[in-house]
């Protein structure tokens, strides 16, 4: 608790005066001039609980004191009283718009001061409390949501665990497509700046990637593993792997954050195309969230150069231009671009994973 009060007057007779107001329950601090004042205040500055300033002083006047403290921000720990013979509102007017807590005319009553600085003092120690309360309950607040985050995150990974376990495809397809998606998402942030890409979102995105098939999990294995082609009514059952994957998500979000709107993004829309002749919502363009764009070129890309149950995998080259045609669905101009941009790196790494 503060334990000091410091009376700046060039006037002895002032200073002596109001020494005597509060010496009996506070110790004393006092300066000649503004100058003196901003030399206590660095040696006392923690145990200061208001400072009694005169407006008419030799060296630094009350105004300059008062732009002084301002600049330090010391104002904002310790209020300032202004003392001085000027009534007129102009000049209170200004000590208050430079920083003052309070304004008070000479001649003064010793009640009425002992008042108003106790006052002063108590406002200013309960909105110092106040404040240290609203950013201690802040800091409480941002450590829990960071803790439901890092939760968020854990269950991501469980559930991609889930994904990867229905079948060992599935695993492989699901590791690749993690790799696949951090490759085109670096390329994007490069040649697209203005995506707002950076080294976080993309490792949100790359962590919801393992998420894009888990509908899948609620598909009958005679779908789901068939090696044949599909009748139109599985092709429909096989679709909605899209929103039961969703609905799962819903059912498992504990926060509404980052990860898991990317979770979500990905799940319901990697199946889009760029015309809108996509599924489950026939989004176009850039309606369809950029992470699902990223995901849904990679997802097509490993079903052509990966055996599948109802396929053999297509060559490099023929995958390549499969993608590149449109033979595959309507990709994004610049989903393309990027995909020519990294197509080595996709292809060197797709390698090292059959391996």
């Amino acid at each position: 608790m503060r334990k000091s009060i410091l009376i700046v007057d060039d006037d002895e007779f002032n200073r002596e005066l109001l020494r005597q107001m509060f010496e009996d329950e506070f110790k004393i601090l006092m300066a000649e001039d503004g100058k003196q004042a901003m030399s206590q205040l660095d040696q006392h500055m923690e145990d200061v609980a208001v400072v009694l300033l005169d407006l008419i002083m030799p060296v630094l006047n009350g105004y300059q004191v008062l732009k002084a403290l301002n600049s330090r921000r010391i104002l904002e720990e310790i209020p300032v009283v202004l003392i001085t013979a000027n009534n007129d509102e102009q000049t209170e007017f200004s000590c208050y718009s430079l920083g003052a807590s309070a304004v008070i005319t000479k001649p003064f009553a010793a009640q009425t001061v002992r008042q108003r600085v106790h006052n002063i003092i108590d406002l200013h120690r309960n909105a110092d409390a106040l404040a240290k309360k609203v950013q201690q309950q802040r800091e409480r607040l941002h450590e829990q949501r960071r803790k439901m985050e890092i939760f968020n995150e854990k269950l991501v990974d469980v559930v991609s665990n889930i994904v990867e376990f229905r079948d060992l495809e599935s695993g492989a397809h699901v590791k690749r497509v993690k790799g696949l998606t951090r490759i085109m998402a670096k390329a994007y942030m490069e040649l697209y700046p203005e995506s707002g890409l950076d080294e976080n979102k993309i490792n949100v995105i790359v962590r919801a990637s393992a998420l894009h098939d888990l509908g899948k999990i609620s598909i009958p294995d005679s779908i789901l593993l068939k090696p044949g082609r599909l009748t139109d009514e599985e092709r429909e059952i096989m679709m909605s792997h899209t929103t039961k994957g969703c609905e799962i998500l819903k059912l498992i979000d504990v926060v509404e954050d980052e990860q898991m709107q990317a979770a979500y993004d990905i799940c319901r829309h990697h199946h889009e195309r760029h015309d809108g002749k996509g599924y489950p919502d026939g989004l176009k363009g850039d309606d369809i969230p950029l992470s699902a764009q990223l995901v849904s070129i990679v997802d097509v890309y490993d079903a052509l150069v990966c055996d599948r149950v109802y396929k053999k995998a297509f060559d490099k080259d023929t995958a390549y231009n499969m993608i590149q045609n449109g033979d595959c669905g309507i990709f994004s101009p610049k989903l393309l671009k990027c995909f020519e941009h990294v197509r080595k790196e996709m292809e060197e790494f797709s390698d090292s994973q059959k391996d």
